[in-house]
């Protein structure tokens, strides 16, 4: 009965040291933001929205001088130009509301484009790595508790990302 036992335990150990020679753990969002296709990206996206988040700042400093106005000339002035102050405010902040949404809207929408940009070259280098070292599964990252470095694609993956 011990030898059956014995035989038994050699083979699951056998079976999954060679199942664990074809799993690989994969940080997709990682290899993809750390690719230079991701840095040039974020350096593009910063030169084109640098001159807006620049007005965005602007507008949000005269909100809260509107507003500072307001809370200092509080029973200090008649009703009316306290109003008049308080329909300022609401018109700074409301379109610094507006244009910080539209701005980060924009944002978004070209993330993805960028995301859906890449998509194609992800898969590319990822089926590259399936072939070369014929690997059965790949686990996202994110949902190991623990992963061995040494069966840990994504520094692969960029580095194939990076040269395509």
């Amino acid at each position: 009965m011990k030898l059956k036992a014995v035989v038994l335990a050699a083979m699951l150990l056998c079976s999954t040291s060679a199942l664990a020679e074809t799993i690989r753990v994969l940080g997709v969002q990682e290899a993809l933001l750390s690719s230079k296709a991701a840095d040039a990206f974020r350096a593009q996206m910063e030169r084109e929205f640098a001159a807006e988040e620049k007005t965005l700042l602007d507008l949000e400093k005269q909100a809260i001088a509107a507003r500072d106005r307001v809370q200092k000339n509080q029973g200090l002035v008649s009703d009316q130009e306290l109003e008049q102050m308080h329909l300022q405010f609401q018109k700074a902040f409301g379109e610094y509301q507006a244009r910080g949404e539209s701005m980060t809207q924009r944002r978004m929408e070209k993330e993805q484009e960028f995301l859906t940009q890449m998509r194609p070259k992800l898969d590319q280098a990822i089926r590259t790595l399936i072939e070369n070292e014929k690997i059965e599964v790949i686990v996202a990252k994110q949902a190991t508790v623990y992963a061995n470095t040494n069966i840990d694609i994504t520094p692969r993956v960029i580095e194939l990302l990076n040269k395509q």
